[in-house]
Order: structure tokens, then sequence, then C-alpha cells
């Protein structure tokens, strides 16, 4: 038997695309094991592990495109919630990623640091759930749609770059293959974001739902950027 069973009445819902769309949010939720949704009667019911609550069930609604109704059918107001709440999660790893890997050395070597630290802490996050990572990923990224083995694979991909960065941030070969990763990881997001495909964004894993925005972009490409940068530093270097 399910820990948690959540139904709710969706306004908006006119097709089977619509029935699609809202089985389709509502499975990314965390904790959500069975979603059914039922266009005639307008409701959508959820069950699943204690990590399901109402809240997320009711917003991952609205993200969808379709409003939460009481049992009258009228609207229901949901809180707004702002930018900087939305994105509280991943400002707070990213400003003390940034914290740790200046506090650890100083200027020099940081970004390597940085991008050690950062691809250890979000695999982790990804591996908490594992399929439920895998699962969101494939909706946007563009070898994991075709392969569903490489949304599983990923974290640990990610955990290894990690490691060779703390380890041995004067490869070329390393900077060289995250660059290409982090710029193939992206022509998804932004294939998405274009799209105004409403998704959620597995960056942080299952645990922490934060929607795919422009922010994401910015993510993939922000570390393309830093690997690129130390690609053609350490080539300088080098005098390649």
């Amino acid at each position: 038997m399910p820990d948690q069973f959540v139904r709710l009445h969706v306004a908006g819902m006119t097709c089977s695309a619509c029935v699609a769309r809202v089985e389709s949010a509502l499975a990314q939720v965390a904790g959500a094991d069975h979603v059914h949704v039922d266009l005639g009667q307008g409701t959508a019911m959820v069950s699943g592990g204690e990590s399901l609550d109402q809240t997320s069930v009711e917003y991952a609604v609205q993200a969808a495109g379709y409003e939460v109704a009481s049992a009258n059918g009228a609207a229901k107001e949901l809180p707004a919630t702002s930018t900087f709440q939305t994105f509280k999660p991943l400002m707070v790893a990213l400003g003390l990623l940034v914290i740790g890997s200046l506090a650890s050395g100083g200027f020099g070597g940081a970004m390597g640091r940085f991008m050690g630290g950062f691809f250890l802490v979000f695999s982790g996050l990804k591996m908490l759930d594992l399929p439920g990572f895998a699962k969101a990923y494939s909706n946007y990224d563009l070898l994991a749609r075709r392969v569903p083995s490489y949304g599983l694979m990923y974290p640990f991909l990610e955990a290894a770059l990690g490691c060779a960065y703390l380890a041995a941030p004067t490869s070329l070969g390393l900077h060289a293959f995250t660059l290409a990763l982090m710029l193939f990881s992206s022509l998804g997001v932004i294939r998405s974001v274009l799209r105004a495909e409403e998704l959620p964004c597995a960056c942080m894993g299952t645990s922490i739902q934060l929607p795919m925005t422009t922010v994401t972009i910015v993510e993939d490409l922000g570390m393309a950027a830093m690997a690129g940068w130390m690609l053609v530093e350490l080539s300088l270097t080098l005098n390649l």
C-alpha cells in the first residue's frame, strides 16, 4: 500500500493531450509512484512514498499549465513563489561551493576545485533517486531520451569528473571532455526552453524540484565556459 495519496480537481483539461501533459508533470513529482488522470471527472490521483506531498502535486499541475480547482470547480489560488525562492537551493549550493573552493586554496586553482565540488555534490543529489532522475532527465536530454541507460550512468560520470578535477586539474583531456559533455547537455535544455516545455530540471535530482528555465542553460554553459577557459589556459601554459 502507498504511504501517501493525493487527489485533486484539475481545471482546464479538454482533451487526451491535456491528460498526457498533466500525467507527465505529476510523474516527475518526488515520491510519486502511480498517477491517474481522469478527463471526464477532471481529477488527478497520485500515490507514492512518504516524500509525496499535496503542495508539490498542486505546483506540478500549475507548472503544466492547468489550475487546481476546488470540488465545485472554482480555481484554487496557489501562493506565488519568487525567482529567488524557486532557485534558492541552487543558489545556496553554488554559493557554498564558491566559498569552499576559495577557502581551500585561495584564487589559484579555485575554478578546478569548484568544478570538482560541483560535480560531486550534484552527482550525489542525483544518486538519491537514480530511477527518478533518469526518468526526468530523459524528458529533455538528447541522448538519455534515446538511450535510457545513459540517464542511470550520468550521475556516476559526474562523480568521476568531480574526483578527476580534484585529483588532476591540469589534464587537457579532462577539460576537453567536460567542455564537450556540457555543451552537448545544454543542447537538450536549450531545445526544451525554446519550445516552452513545462518540465522539471533534474540538475539537483528529484528531491529538489526546480523548473526548466534559462537558469539551467546558464548553469550548463557556465560549466562549459569554465572547462573551456581552463583548456585554453593550460594549452597556453604548455605552449601547445
